[in-house]
């Protein structure tokens, strides 16, 4: 009778047992759910959120980027307008007189002529500036037009600075291949206000400067460099004439002048 009791009471021991071991992993069971239910979404959350992060760091940078590229692009147009402007001014030309042959005639017993012209200054679309023109009788077939040039440095051009990017000139003298040059024709005077010389008949106050001390900069370099100008000298462009024929003299913006009859002309 006692070993069925003890048998009996070892068996519900066990049972307890085997209740108790499945209560707890049922609690277990019931925990790691729960747990896994309220963990899932902080996990999904936090992951959503890093990937959030992350597609706004790559954003501000790519947004940075563009805003680099936008800068740069403003750069390089920009530095293509100023040579494309240097580039125009480098080609530029301007009309800044004229001078037409109204007769010429052979000097008796020589094989010499004089020539009769009527010179005048012009502004950038040919005409007159001044509605007087000036005749003069010149020895010789050959004219020549002795004109005050200061050229400054490309880097102006460059720049396109308004007021050095062009060269600018005086007309001096007018005179014949069989005329010394002191025996001819004064047109302008250093010190004096030149009507045209490619400023549209303008002259600036630092313009102004340039003629009133030409000669002194011209012998000056480091005085020159000062303003900018890289020569300062006389030059005098000529062309032998024909009666009839109107001649015009150009002047580049780097300082180089033309003297060509205008087409039309017979």
């Amino acid at each position: 009778m006692c070993r069925i009791t003890e048998t009996v009471h070892t068996a519900n021991s066990l049972l307890r047992t085997l209740l108790l071991g499945v209560l707890v992993m049922g609690a277990g069971w019931a925990g790691w759910q729960g747990y896994s239910l309220y963990n899932e979404p902080q996990e999904k959350l936090a992951a959503k959120q890093q990937e959030l992060e992350s597609a706004q760091t790559s954003l501000a940078a790519r947004e940075q980027e563009i805003t680099q590229l936008a800068v740069n692009l403003n750069e390089k147009v920009e530095r293509i307008e100023r040579l494309e402007t240097s580039m125009r001014l480098l080609k530029l030309k301007h009309r800044i007189a004229r001078f037409e042959v109204i007769d010429q005639k052979p000097i008796p017993d020589t094989d010499q002529f004089m020539t009769t012209i009527e010179f005048y200054e012009v502004n950038e679309e040919g005409a007159p500036i001044d509605e007087q023109r000036r005749r003069f009788e010149i020895e010789g077939d050959r004219i020549y037009i002795e004109c005050l040039v200061a050229k400054f440095e490309d880097r102006y051009i460059e720049q396109a600075d308004l007021e050095r990017a062009t060269a600018i000139c005086l007309f001096q003298r007018i005179f014949g291949e069989n005329q010394e040059p002191k025996q001819g024709y004064q047109l302008d005077e250093v010190g004096s206000s030149p009507t045209s010389y490619a400023r549209g008949g303008k002259v600036t106050e630092f313009e102004q400067k340039i003629w009133d001390d030409f000669w002194n900069i011209a012998s000056d370099r480091k005085k020159a460099a000062a303003i900018g100008i890289r020569a300062a000298h006389a030059i005098a462009p000529s062309t032998q004439v024909r009666k009839g024929v109107t001649y015009e003299l150009e002047l580049r913006s780097t300082g180089e002048f033309t003297l060509l009859p205008l087409s039309g002309n017979r």
